[in-house]
């Protein structure tokens, strides 16, 4: 059974481009580590949507960001998804534990930023999907699976379009 792609994606909050297929060149111990941060280390998939979801649970009065916060978790459920996949694909099951950043230790809610009000979230937020994409871009540049690095680039593309949301909304929130 695949990924349903289309019922994760909220319409103007992920790239339009099409997935690639989940697939790994073979099994492999240090490319699967580097996944289970992204998966479910300090700065992962795992992390922002707790603190999305988190953020959309605080926003009450403020149904544009609820809608943004609530929209990108759902993304990043995808994402999250497609890791815990390759996670399989690489030899691997999908605990919720990192590689690295955790010292292959459990996923804990201290990775969360919660915020102390709108504009220290939507910077939290930024700001996390900034390290998402650096550390996306440092596994592509260490893995030498060509699937694995296709989708890396595709849910980079998808940050890409969080930043820009999030930009917006520093904009019409904090800087006036």
């Amino acid at each position: 059974m695949g990924i349903n792609f289309e019922i994760h994606k909220r319409a103007g909050f992920s790239d339009p481009s099409p997935y690639p297929e989940i697939r790994v060149e073979a099994p492999n111990q240090a490319y699967l580590e580097m996944i289970m941060d992204d998966y479910a280390g300090i700065v992962s998939e795992f992390t922002a949507i707790n603190q999305y979801l988190y953020h959309y649970f605080e926003t009450k009065k403020y149904d544009d960001l609820r809608e943004m916060f609530e929209s990108i978790a759902i993304n990043e459920m995808l994402h999250m998804e497609i890791l815990a996949k390759l996670i399989n694909l690489l030899g691997g099951r999908p605990f919720f534990r990192g590689g690295a950043s955790t010292r292959g230790n459990d996923w804990s809610p201290r990775f969360v930023y919660y915020g102390c009000n709108i504009c220290d979230m939507l910077h939290a937020d930024l700001n996390s999907e900034f390290k998402a994409i650096k550390n996306y871009q440092e596994h592509i540049r260490l893995i030498d699976d060509k699937y694995i690095k296709e989708l890396l680039e595709r849910i980079i593309l998808d940050e890409r379009v969080h930043v820009e949301h999030l930009k917006i909304a520093i904009e019409n929130y904090c800087l006036s």
